[in-house]
């Protein structure tokens, strides 16, 4: 027995793959006009019309405005209706958990900092309460209801190897008593929610190729450099977690001779030395040792908590101990990176995390390690960039995530990258 399929069914699909398309593109390149959707798709504008003004009537998309132009008819932009729905998006890989509470278009409707991340096992509590305190406030001070703010989805986003279906965490280098914990499990029972938990990096390196300075490329990596050292990787459009969702645990490559023998349970040698506590740790050795620094004139000084942020400026400024710090710190993570280069030919690596916000970091940390890798290889350089977004990166990864993951039951189909 034979099967057809009619053309009124091929129709169909095609109809539904268009508008899946259409949504999805103006999702992640708003505002953008009709003319603009149809050449980037390749679908005819008549179809565009009437997929976009099917999507206006059912308060997917709205109109969001008319572009200048010299002559002619000015093209309506179209952008995502932020009010279809929320997520609370949450970053634990810095020092204190943030959270953001993102519309369907992408934009922050809230932002704070909430307690010091230890790595405690009590951590999963704490967070639950921050998450409710954090909800009743933001509906306190805009004046609505639960039900109009329509919080979809919470994303997490860990810095630890992270089993994405269930939740369970498989390896946690900077937190070892966070093993044993599921926080997908923990808060879909408080709150009655889908739970989105991913690795810190992951969402990192999925935010800059959405909307940072990583869009347009194929290949790329996000590298870390917070607490610990740590890369998500993007290559030919496909993220790269590995067999057991360790892929760009680069902190323990063996880099150098007291690296090979360097043994913790659970940091690498890059976490330990070329991390913001490796700055301050090595920088405090030095003074404890009666070197001089300009860093120990600054107010409230003190050797046991030396800023990053201060080391930077007085390399700057010309302080030779600070700069053989940085030096030393930009060395490592050099090699590290080349390391990285050599094995997965990126176009793009990308400094984040609280590296990218300390004074000079571009000229002591972007093209210092540029520099380092155009040296050792015979092939193109790939660019080293800082950060377009900085300490949110994971907080707009955790947010694009979950609106990914509730759309795509309404527009499964998309042009382009796989990283779902």
């Amino acid at each position: 027995m034979s099967f057809e399929v009619s053309a009124t069914a091929n129709q169909a699909l095609q109809g539904e793959i268009n508008r899946s398309l259409i949504y999805n593109y103006i999702r992640e390149n708003s505002p953008v006009s009709r003319t603009g959707v149809a050449r980037a798709l390749g679908i005819s504008p008549s179809a565009v019309t009437r997929v976009v003004n099917a999507l206006v009537s059912e308060k997917y998309v709205l109109e969001a405005g008319k572009v200048e132009t010299p002559v002619g008819k000015r093209p309506t932009l179209l952008r995502i209706n932020g009010h279809k729905g929320s997520v609370l998006a949450i970053d634990l890989s810095q020092d204190r958990v943030r959270i953001g509470l993102f519309d369907f278009g992408g934009g922050l409707l809230s932002q704070r900092k909430g307690f010091r991340i230890k790595g405690r096992r009590e951590s999963a509590d704490r967070l639950m309460e921050e998450i409710h305190g954090f909800l009743e406030a933001y509906l306190k001070d805009s004046g609505q209801s639960r039900k109009r703010l329509g919080l979809g989805m919470i994303s997490l986003g860990i810095p630890a190897d992270v089993d994405v279906q269930t939740g369970r965490i498989l390896s946690a280098c900077l937190y070892a008593d966070w093993y044993g914990i599921n926080f997908k499990e923990k808060l879909e029972q408080e709150f009655r929610l889908p739970i989105l938990v991913e690795k810190d990096v992951t969402l990192s390196v999925l935010a800059e190729k959405r909307v940072g300075v990583g869009r347009n490329h194929r290949n790329l990596a996000f590298i870390e450099v917070s607490n610990g050292v740590s890369a998500g990787i993007i290559c030919d459009d496909r993220l790269v977690r590995g067999a057991s969702g360790s892929a760009g645990q680069i902190a323990f490559q063996v880099i150098n001779p007291e690296s090979e023998r360097f043994r913790s349970e659970n940091m690498g040698y890059l976490d330990r030395h070329a991390s913001m506590q490796g700055i301050r740790t090595r920088m405090a050795e030095e003074l404890g040792r009666g070197r001089r620094s300009s860093v120990t004139a600054l107010p409230g000084f003190r050797i046991d908590d030396v800023e990053p942020a201060s080391v930077c400026q007085a390399a700057l400024d010309g302080d030779e101990l600070a700069g053989e710090v940085i030096a030393r710190v930009v060395g490592l993570l050099g090699r590290g990176l080349l390391n990285l280069v050599l094995a997965v030919n990126p176009e793009m690596l990308i400094l984040g995390g609280l590296v990218s916000n300390l004074p000079g970091a571009e000229r002591l940390f972007a093209s210092a390690i540029s520099a380092y890798i155009g040296e050792a290889i015979p092939f193109k350089v790939p660019e080293v960039r800082l950060s377009t977004l900085g300490e949110e990166a994971v907080l707009v990864g955790a947010s694009l995530r979950a609106v990914e993951a509730l759309v795509a039951g309404s527009f499964p189909y998309r042009l382009g990258d796989g990283l779902r």
